[in-house]
């Protein structure tokens, strides 16, 4: 399978951080992890806001919400994305 775009909205403890979008094709091997190289497009005002929270948390809670574009044999189709979980985070 390949991994051909995505297009998605990066949240920390409920709080906007970024936007992210790839389009570069990654291939997605079958039935093991895999890594997506992404950028994003980081909200400072966002970021510098929570800043001092995020250093004395132990973790944090990330949403990610979009669309990827995925597929095989060159026939793609469209998902939607809604990822919540908690990540262990420690600043030093």
């Amino acid at each position: 399978m390949q991994l051909k775009q995505t297009d998605l909205d990066i949240f920390i403890d409920s709080n906007y951080v970024g936007h992210t979008t790839q389009q570069q094709q990654v291939k997605i091997p079958a039935e093991s992890e895999f890594n997506i190289p992404l950028s994003v497009d980081v909200d400072m005002n966002n970021l510098f806001k929570n800043a001092l929270t995020a250093i004395l948390v132990k973790s944090i809670q990330i949403k990610v919400s979009g669309n990827i574009r995925a597929g095989k044999a060159h026939i793609y189709k469209n998902f939607p994305i809604s990822y919540e979980g908690i990540q262990p985070f420690s600043f030093f």
